[in-house]
């Protein structure tokens, strides 16, 4: 009954198709948590303490063998990584997810990718062939992606489906007072007239730039140090020390890291285990199976999911603005994604084609010039 699990691609396609559906309910369920009134610092605190739990017994045991000693660079690399990919990273998702709604956040997740190679077209990790067509598909790809973010920031338009309610302002404030949201950037952003909407459009944006950051950080960490699972842990840590003394310093009441209701404390558990443990062992896992290319691909089904899922359960509305923004940016994931296959098979080409370099030269002044010349093998005819 269940032999088509027996193939390779099929349980990779299998575990990446449950890594989405895992980030879709991931974030309605901290959605639900935060409009519930639990502050984001003490959420990701908890979240990456279950996380650390789950990853670092596996990276102390699964790489003793292979970690490096840690020197001063690799000491920097783990800072960097850490405030970039966690701290920076979960505050501005968080908050970003606050301020809009679970579909936006979702679709906003799938420029990381763009945004990640355009970073590494800056630090000289990817390189961009402007005279062929793989170069022109990533600069296209790459201006979609970006024209789809600015969409999303600056238009929302009408309402698609769900329910928009007309004091979703107050509404927002209001969520942003129960999270600790609030601050002088916020109040400097509202005085100047950008509401809500934009500004949890503008985090989130940020949001996918820090973890483009992070992505190519990891490159030359993984080359000093090359453990993924202890790299992974030991930034988790820095990020988790960061959101703690932010957490100490801006909650007033010890109340307010208590967690009361059954629903948050699942909403914790659930971001710790899942989407940080889980959804990192299974993407590794397909990374190496499938390769980068075909983990990105499945992005978008996150999008398709966390809406489907927010408008059910949590009534959130869809606007036009978001659909249009996200389907420009699908167009330039996927036309990015398509120009670096197209660059790896040239490359491929070019390499397949190195060793016969030499072949025409040779068949042009062949070694033996003498037709029916005696060799030990006989007469040679030609």
């Amino acid at each position: 009954m269940f032999n088509f699990l027996h193939g390779e691609r099929t349980r990779v396609q299998l575990a990446l198709i449950t890594v989405q559906l895992g980030y879709g309910v991931y974030y309605v369920l901290t959605k639900a948590a935060m409009s519930g009134g639990v502050n984001r610092f003490v959420f990701a605190v908890y979240r990456d303490a279950i996380a650390l739990c789950l990853l670092g017994p596996l990276a102390f045991f699964s790489e003793r063998n292979i970690r490096t000693p840690l020197t001063v660079p690799i000491g920097l690399l783990i800072l960097a990584l850490g405030f970039m990919g966690i701290f920076l990273q979960q505050t501005l998702f968080l908050a970003g997810l606050a301020y809009t709604n679970t579909a936006f956040a979702a679709a906003m997740q799938n420029a990381i990718p763009v945004f990640t190679f355009m970073i590494a077209v800056v630090c000289k990790f990817e390189v961009i062939r402007l005279n062929k067509p793989d170069g022109m598909a990533k600069v296209v790809g790459i201006c979609s992606a970006v024209a789809g973010a600015f969409t999303m920031c600056l238009y929302k338009g009408q309402t698609l489906f769900g329910t928009d309610s007309s004091s979703e302002q107050e509404q927002a404030f209001e969520v942003v007072a129960k999270t600790g949201a609030e601050g002088w950037l916020v109040s400097t952003l509202l005085s100047y007239g950008v509401d809500y909407w934009q500004m949890g459009a503008l985090c989130l944006v940020a949001n996918c730039v820090c973890m483009g950051i992070y992505t190519n950080l990891q490159i030359p960490a993984l080359k000093r140090f090359p453990a993924p699972v202890s790299l992974s842990a030991s930034s988790i840590f820095v990020g988790s020390m960061c959101l703690l003394i932010t957490g100490l310093s801006s909650v007033s009441q010890a109340s307010d890291w208590i967690l009361h209701s059954p629903g948050t404390i699942v909403s914790v558990v659930y971001a710790g285990a899942v989407a940080s443990g889980l959804n990192f062992s299974l993407q590794t896992w397909a990374n190496q199976r499938g390769g980068p290319v075909l983990v990105a691909a499945y992005i978008p089904l996150q999008t398709v999911f966390s809406a489907v899922l927010g408008v059910v359960i949590l009534n959130d509305p869809l606007y036009l603005g978001s659909v249009i923004g996200a389907v420009l940016i699908l167009i330039g994931l996927y036309l990015v994604i398509w120009g670096q296959r197209l660059h790896r098979l040239s490359k491929e080409r070019d390499c397949l084609a190195t060793p016969f370099e030499g072949v025409e030269e040779d068949l042009k002044a062949p070694l033996l010039q003498n037709q029916g010349e005696e060799s030990t093998y006989g007469t040679i005819r030609r």
